[in-house]
């Protein structure tokens, strides 16, 4: 095998993995052959979808952000306790949530920015949102919420699934945003080497607080999309949520260590996760949880070996 093919084959191994796992799954579950089946899909596995992207382009920079499903669960508890305790119109409501959101990771990149590891700071977080949304649901969680929420989370719009055509419209708004853009580039050399894309002049500092933002404010839109979905909110609800968006992004080619990667490969990633755990949905939820662990360090390990490769090869 010629260099120039082994570099090339290692760079998208990430993406052959994927490619190789969704083949399989689509091969031994017949319901993969129905449309209507994907589309379903589309709509179940929206917030793992929209937080993946959210996280790739925190990953580029080298972070990451554990916090990410406790501030959709908390998000969602502040919209269910806004319509059934204050009495809060639905938009209201939905747009506390995005604030609610927002608010929580421009905490998590206030403290980023100030030293503390992305890693240690999200920890610490994902605990402090959780505890946040048990305290507010308190002994009755928002349950029983206006009936037209579900009507809303099914009302096509311009011929598709509102969750789909949300999906489509923030794919294509990170696609540009980190592949036409200063600000796209800036995240490859963040993540690549922060400190002399500080020297280069690139705004590390705002750049991260901005990312951390539009994650925590993504996540408070996932809580919205929990509330409209099942008209309820609970604060012990998609204990996995997190690690379903980090397996999306990795399987999908973003280095973990940052500096590499694709959206397209975020969107390979997602529908991969979500055909794996459709096909598994007759296995109970922990070992669900232990394939996509198995999973993650299996594909993080390979594109880190891989990584190490193509530069021995280059």
């Amino acid at each position: 095998m010629s260099r120039s093919v082994l570099r090339l084959v290692l760079g998208h191994l990430p993406w052959l993995l994927a490619v190789l796992i969704l083949a399989a799954t689509v091969r031994y579950v017949p319901a993969f052959q129905r449309i209507d089946y994907w589309l379903s899909l589309g709509e179940q596995y929206f917030a793992p979808a929209v937080l993946a992207l959210a996280l790739t382009p925190i990953v580029l920079t080298g972070g990451i952000d554990l916090s990410i499903g406790s501030v959709t669960v908390f998000a969602s508890v502040v919209i269910g306790v806004l319509l059934r305790d204050a009495g809060w119109s639905i938009p209201a409501a939905m747009l506390a949530g995005l604030l609610a959101g927002l608010l929580a990771g421009l905490l998590n990149g206030m403290l980023v920015i100030v030293g503390v590891i992305p890693l240690v700071v999200t920890l610490a977080t994902r605990e402090l949102f959780r505890g946040l949304a048990f305290s507010l649901a308190g002994d009755t969680p928002p349950t029983r919420l206006p009936a037209e929420l579900g009507e809303l989370w099914d009302a096509p719009i311009l011929g598709m699934p509102l969750p789909l055509l949300v999906i489509g419209v923030l794919l294509a708004v990170v696609y540009v945003f980190v592949h036409h853009t200063w600000i796209g580039r800036a995240l490859y050399a963040i993540g690549d080497n922060e400190t002399a894309a500080r020297f280069a002049g690139v705004p590390v500092r705002r750049i991260k607080l901005a990312i951390y933002a539009a994650s925590g404010a993504l996540a408070g839109l996932c809580g919205a999309a929990l509330v409209l979905r099942f008209g309820a909110a609970k604060a012990d609800a998609e204990k996995s949520l997190e690690l379903t968006a980090i397996a999306c992004v990795v399987l999908g080619g973003i280095r973990i260590t940052g500096g590499a990667g694709h959206v397209m490969g975020t969107l390979l990633g997602t529908i991969t996760v979500a055909a794996l755990l459709a096909g598994l949905n007759e296995v109970p939820p922990n070992g669900r949880d232990m394939v996509l662990g198995v999973l993650l360090i299996g594909v993080a390990v390979a594109n880190e070996a891989a990584a190490r490769l193509a530069a021995r090869y280059s």
